[in-house]
C-alpha cells in the first residue's frame, strides 16, 4: 500500500481541523471477502464517505467539507503542530448506533441513502463476524428491508447484494430466485457460494473462502 497526502478539512460543524487519510495505491494481498460484500483488506483500506468529527462528534459526508490545506503522507502524528495547523485530529469511522440513528430522511440523494445504510448493514454484522450469530433488531431489520428496495436486479453486483439480504433475512425462495439467474465470470463463485448457503438455509454473514 502507497498512502496517498492526508487531507486537513474545516469540520461544518465546529470548525475544527479534521485530517483525512487517503490511498494512492493499494491491493487486496491478505484480503477477506464476505457474502455481504465487505472486503476486509489491510493493504486497501476504505475512504469513508461519511465520517465522525473527533471534535464535536458530528456526523458529516467529506465531500460537504472544505479543505483547508494538505499534508505529506509521511505526516502521522495526531494533536500535533504541522505548519499553521493546530489541534489537528483523524477523522473517526461512525459506530453502528452513529449509522443507525443518522437522519436518513434528510439527505435527499439516492447514492448517500444507499451508502448509509449499506454501511449501517455491514456495521451490524460486524457484530455477527466476530461472535455468536445475533437476531436482527427492529431497527437493523427496517433498514436492510430498505436497502433491498435501492437495489437495481438488472446489476449483477446489486442483484447478487440483493439474494444475500434476503439470505440473512431468512427469505431464503426469493433469494434463490435472484441466485438461480445467470452471473458474469466476476460473481459467478461468489453466486454459488452465497446459493450453496441458501440450499442449507444458512442466514450468517459468512466469509467466502474458495478451494
Amino acid at each position: 500500500m502507497t498512502p496517498g497526502p492526508t487531507l486537513i478539512y474545516s469540520c461544518s460543524s465546529c470548525e475544527k481541523n479534521i485530517a483525512y487519510r487517503t490511498i494512492d495505491s493499494g491491493n487486496t494481498i491478505g484480503a477477506r471477502f464476505w457474502t455481504d460484500g465487505k472486503r476486509d483488506a489491510p493493504m486497501l483500506p476504505e475512504e469513508p464517505w461519511l465520517i465522525k468529527c473527533p471534535h464535536c462528534d458530528a456526523l458529516i459526508w467529506i465531500d460537504n467539507l472544505k479543505q483547508v490545506g494538505e499534508i505529506g503522507c509521511l505526516w502521522n502524528s495526531e494533536g500535533s503542530d504541522v505548519e499553521t495547523f493546530t489541534n489537528v485530529y483523524f477523522a473517526v469511522f461512525p459506530s453502528l448506533n452513529d449509522y443507525r440513528y443518522f437522519n436518513i430522511a434528510n439527505i435527499g440523494n439516492p447514492q448517500k441513502e444507499r451508502y448509509v445504510r449499506l454501511q449501517t448493514w455491514w456495521a451490524f454484522n460486524d457484530c455477527r463476524r466476530k461472535s455468536e450469530e445475533l437476531p436482527f433488531s427492529s431497527m437493523d431489520f427496517e433498514n436492510l428491508r430498505a436497502f433491498i428496495t435501492l437495489l437495481d436486479e438488472n446489476d449483477d453486483t446489486d442483484r447478487i447484494m440483493k439474494a444475500e439480504a434476503y439470505r440473512e433475512l431468512g427469505e431464503f425462495e426469493n433469494a434463490e430466485k435472484l441466485l438461480a439467474m445467470p452471473f458474469g465470470d466476476e460473481l459467478k463463485d461468489a453466486a454459488g457460494f452465497i446459493r450453496n448457503l441458501n440450499k442449507q438455509r444458512i442466514t450468517s454473514v459468512t466469509e467466502m473462502i474458495f478451494e
